[in-house]
């Protein structure tokens, strides 16, 4: 009998107390062990593994990844979370294993098989060996629960569980299985010897001289790298925001070195203060390298004081203190940021080090004012806006060719139309801002990304896209341009391509709502409705959202789950009541919902709040409320709405803006109106510039005078399959 043998990872499953359940009620037992089986076999499937065998209440699957393992037990257990709920518990190991037709043995399957026997209804129990392979994946959130020794099994494992949103992470204290836990003894625990080691290690050191530069091999775990904000030493709340510039000017530095991954300053600024050990730090970052330190200003003179630490055992790597004129600040910061890539063996290329060691400005007055107005921008609200606009300004009447002042005003001014609702003519304000940054200095991130931002919020998506390639291409670790290039990706239909980039926001920034909630998006309409409830989860966890609440709202009612659609509502109202929007996109999840009294109270909301109906392109109410008055016999309140929406969306259109919404919101009033050929015509160039929302457009009332049209049909069919075929790809990432 031939026997082949291959490197694999083995899932384990099975369901909790199923004797008992077989005994109390055969028949739902039977169904309960169904609903599992169908589930993995899908899973298994869809993650390119085999499943082995069935055998009782539990299976035997085999997959060449550690990934696919893992994600298809994240799926098989969220499945499982729906009614009937069944307890199901899996364990995963990686290891060598010997094939014998549909058999397959092997150390590897005996200690997947103990793994298993830990873990706990609704939860993942992972190998350190599984760990070690899928710990760089930003999706996949794990926490180690000590080490064990297995029954039968020569050499100890740490076990981990899977944190993700729904999978159950138990007391550590409190699992049993085939093994024991195992405990440090004393001081000659490993820990206390490691310990001892390094100390031995730091004592030669300094006795041979060791250099200041540690030579060390750097993996591509080193080289992520988090700045911690640095302690103000100055003990003086004004001259804080000093010390939190110096540290984000310091991270950007390091951030223009490609072969380094930098964690933004938006999730550092996080842990200002805190009081966890950097090796915790690490852990939570999937950061190699920390850089902390300390600034103290004395008037005209600085101190700053820096240390690189390993943050997997706290070792440092590399320390110094600069104590120079104030006037050499940005000297120190290009030094450090060389000093780092020398430490980690990243190369600098010549266009690299020609953008570390550029002054931004020769009036250290004007770089205060632009230290502070930066701070109060990336509060994004209304009021630190303006003063922001007022400080970038400041700084601008002392160096009127200071690259990044202009380059913040232009992001301040777009926000004033993009976030908080004033008249679009700051649009033209902000392309005017950033153009001048642009002309300055065409290799400015900041610059290329303001201007994008300008054109974006103009729904001009290619010129945006093409800026903020640039930005990104000047540096590869500038959070706010790579999310935002994902978003270009997205505006331009190429899902798998927008999930890699927001992949990479994630990883830069992973204490960012945004990303996560992006990539949810994605997922919803991929069809991949497990990971889309997956990502807008964890999105909300980091911050509620109305954005997050609509998408995962929209994802319940595309998986046929209304109730639970409904019960979001209210967040999607409360997120800001202040704002008619809110009211809006409740208002189309009711729609969507059949709750059709709820959907028109608020639609008419955010009508009756919406101070620029008479010009406000942006805003899908006045369809739904229209729509609703004319099936009620309104005709002339119905046709004022609707004609003034159209009138609307087709002036942009013919502005040359690229938003799909705009055409498919021609046609779905056409389709109210029971203008049948045009409505298509207009669903066509929709689809023409890259709508893809056919999975909602299909049970939306608007269009239900044209969904059972064969060519209806035929374009929802056609963009289904270039969803599929985009699906296919997304799942090779």
């Amino acid at each position: 009998m031939a026997q082949t043998r291959q490197l694999a990872a083995i899932m384990f499953t099975d369901i909790k107390d199923f004797s008992k359940l077989m005994e109390d009620n055969e028949q739902a037992a039977t169904l309960v062990r169904e609903k599992m089986f169908s589930s993995i076999n899908q899973q298994v499937s869809k993650h390119h593994g085999r499943v082995v065998k069935f055998a009782g209440d539990g299976s035997l699957c085999m997959f060449n990844s550690a990934i696919e393992a893992v994600q298809a037990g994240i799926n098989i257990q969220l499945t499982m979370r729906e009614e009937p709920m069944i307890p199901v518990r899996i364990g995963i190991h990686s290891g060598d294993v010997l094939l014998e037709e549909n058999e397959i043995y092997g150390e590897g399957v005996n200690v997947a098989s103990r793994v298993e026997s830990f873990a706990v209804a609704g939860g993942i129990f992972l190998s350190g060996k599984i760990n070690d392979e899928i710990k760089n994946q930003p999706d996949i959130s794990t926490v180690s629960l000590g080490r064990y020794q297995f029954k039968n099994i020569k050499e100890p494992v740490e076990l981990f569980a899977v944190a993700n949103p729904g999978i159950l992470v138990p007391n550590k204290n409190k699992i049993e299985g085939k093994g024991i836990a195992l405990v440090d003894k004393g001081f000659f625990s490993r820990k206390n010897i490691r310990l001892l080691f390094i100390c031995l290690l730091i004592a030669v050191a300094f006795v041979a001289g060791y250099f200041k530069l540690v030579n060390t091999g750097s993996s591509a775990l080193m080289r992520s790298v988090a700045v911690m904000p640095m302690q103000n030493m100055n003990n003086d709340p004004e001259s804080e925001f000093f010390s939190d510039g110096i540290t984000e000017d310091i991270l950007t530095q390091i951030s223009r070195i490609s072969e380094l991954n930098v964690i933004s300053n938006s999730t550092m600024a996080l842990f200002k203060n805190s009081k966890k050990s950097v090796q915790e730090i690490g852990r939570e970052l999937n950061a190699g390298s920390i850089l902390e330190g300390s600034v103290r200003r004395n008037e005209d003179k600085i101190r700053i004081f820096v240390q690189l630490v390993d943050a997997s055992s706290g070792r440092s790597l590399w320390t110094e203190t600069y104590e120079r004129d104030y006037a050499k600040v940005f000297e120190i910061q290009s030094e450090i940021a060389q000093n780092i890539a020398a430490v980690l063996k990243a190369r600098l290329s010549p266009e690299e080090r020609a953008r570390i060691v550029k002054i931004p400005t020769d009036n250290l007055t004007a770089y205060e004012y632009y230290l502070k107005g930066r701070e109060a921008y990336v509060h994004y609200k209304k009021e630190e806006n303006e003063k922001a606009i007022v400080l970038f300004k400041k700084a601008l009447e002392l160096d009127k060719n200071y690259v990044l002042a202009w380059a913040g005003l232009g992001d301040a001014y777009s926000q004033k139309y993009g976030r908080f609702g004033f008249d679009k003519s700051w649009i033209d304000s902000s392309k005017n801002a950033a153009n001048k940054a642009i002309a300055l200095d065409s290799t400015s991130s900041e610059a290329n990304k303001a201007l994008a931002n300008a054109y974006n919020y103009d729904s001009q998506y290619d010129k945006g896209f093409k800026l903020l390639q640039t930005a990104v291409r000047f540096n590869p670790n500038y959070s706010p341009a790579v999310g935002n290039l994902g978003v270009g990706y997205f505006l331009r239909g190429d899902l798998p391509e927008a999930l890699r980039w927001e992949k990479k926001a994630t990883a830069l920034n992973p204490k960012n709502n945004i990303p996560f909630q992006i990539i949810g998006w994605i997922y919803r309409l991929l069809g991949d409705f497990a990971n889309a409830e997956l990502w807008f989860n964890k999105s909300l966890e980091l911050k509620p959202f109305k954005d997050s609440y609509r998408e995962l709202a929209f994802t319940y009612l595309q998986e046929g789950k209304k109730a639970e659609a409904m019960q979001l509502v209210p967040s999607i109202i409360a997120s800001d009541t202040t704002i008619y929007s809110s009211y809006e996109e409740a208002a189309l999840v009711c729609l969507q919902a059949g709750d059709i009294p709820k959907a028109k109270t608020y639609f008419q909301k955010a009508v009756d709040m919406n101070t620029s109906l008479n010009t406000d392109a942006s805003t899908f109410a006045p369809i739904g409320l229209g729509a609703i008055l004319l099936k009620e016999g309104h005709k002339i309140d119905a046709e004022i709405l609707l004609s003034r929406s159209l009138s609307l969306f087709l002036d942009e259109i013919k502005k040359g803006k690229q938003d799909d919404e705009f055409r498919i919101g021609v046609a779905a009033i056409l389709a109210i109106q029971g203008k049948k050929e045009e409505a298509l015509l207009w669903m066509q160039k929709a689809i023409d510039v890259k709508w893809l929302e056919y999975g909602l457009a299909e049970t939306n009332p608007w269009f239900e005078k044209i969904n059972t049209d064969p060519r209806f049909k035929q374009m929802i069919n056609t963009v289904k399959k270039e969803v599929n075929e985009m699906r296919v790809k997304a799942d090779q990432l």
